[in-house]
């Protein structure tokens, strides 16, 4: 028993530190996709448990697979992970990532389905590229990285609804194809806002990241039009959806509006931090919360939305 309770304990210490990341995708991409639906209480149980599995079999294979290559870095900018502070050697490591890697497709297959196992797999290609071999470092590919990895993520959660509730009230194909497009669009122009909280341990393991390949000034600039990007995408989004209703605002619900609220301030509370508070742990809390939650509104405003237009 002891050691079952110290496994799990070190599988919540290597998942911690991405889990509003994960986890709040995941979380924003099933709510949106759940959105409006009528689920008996046996339909969402098993659904939750699915969906359970599916989350953490995503995070772990790339969180033990970052964790167990990426030491140097996690010694200066994350030292009280597993490997760092001790709890973890190099060679457990990498013996939970082979066996992660392994384990978690035949969990997956037998849970949900082959197609599900698919995309993990793709998932696990993905993700040995860029952290085990060849690890491309070029500034550029670590935005696309995380782009694509998140619609694998939305790939991945799709393919479980679709294959354990046949019957459940999916939106369009047109609208999750467009939803896609929109998420990863939004974090390929901004996700590099995580490399600021990084710097120093991505500079002791000699990445290129974005901001490192920057003078400081230039550093600067880059918060300044990041966060340009990040106010203005609720002025147009809004905007857009407004046109899209062809209705005046005071014909619109309360909900609707409350949530276009909600969605106009988290953005700009992330643009003004960018640029006002400069410094590691600001920037930490930037990413993890205000970020992420800036994300997840962006999301259920434009599905909201989706569904008013069908």
């Amino acid at each position: 028993i002891y050691a079952i309770t110290e496994e799990l304990s070190l599988v919540v210490a290597i998942l911690r530190d991405n889990f509003t990341a994960h986890c709040g995708n995941a979380f924003a991409c099933l709510s949106t996709r759940l959105l409006g639906s009528s689920l008996a209480f046996q339909e969402l149980k098993g659904l939750i448990l699915k969906a359970t599995l599916t989350i953490i079999a995503f995070s772990y294979v790339f969180d033990i697979a970052n964790q167990a290559f990426s030491v140097e870095e996690d010694a200066v900018n994350k030292p009280t992970r597993p490997i760092p502070s001790g709890r973890l050697s190099r060679g457990g490591a990498y013996a939970r990532w082979l066996l992660s890697w392994i384990l978690f497709p035949v969990l997956v297959y037998f849970a949900v389905s082959l197609r599900a196992t698919s995309v993990l797999v793709l998932w696990e290609v993905w993700v040995f590229i860029f952290y085990v071999w060849p690890k491309v470092e070029y500034w550029w590919v670590r935005n696309i990285f995380t782009a694509v990895g998140a619609i694998l993520q939305l790939t991945l959660l799709d393919t479980m609804l679709t294959d354990t509730l046949l019957t459940h009230d999916a939106i369009s194909h047109e609208a999750k194809t467009s939803l896609k497009w929109i998420l990863f669009i939004w974090l390929f122009m901004t996700i590099h806002i995580q490399e600021f909280q990084d710097m120093e341990g991505d500079r002791h393991a000699g990445r290129k990241t974005l901001p490192l390949v920057l003078c400081p000034k230039g550093q600067f600039w880059l918060r300044v039009a990041t966060a340009v990007f990040i106010g203005a995408t609720p002025v147009v989004s809004i905007a857009l959806f407004r046109s899209c209703l062809l209705s005046s605002w005071t014909m619109l619900s309360p909900g609707l509006l409350l949530l276009a609220l909600c969605h106009l301030l988290s953005m700009l509370t992330v643009a003004v931090r960018l640029v006002t508070l400069p410094f590691k742990e600001a920037d930490k809390a930037t990413y993890k919360y205000y970020y992420i939650l800036a994300t997840y509104l962006m999301l259920h405003m434009y599905a909201n939305v989706q569904r008013a237009v069908c």
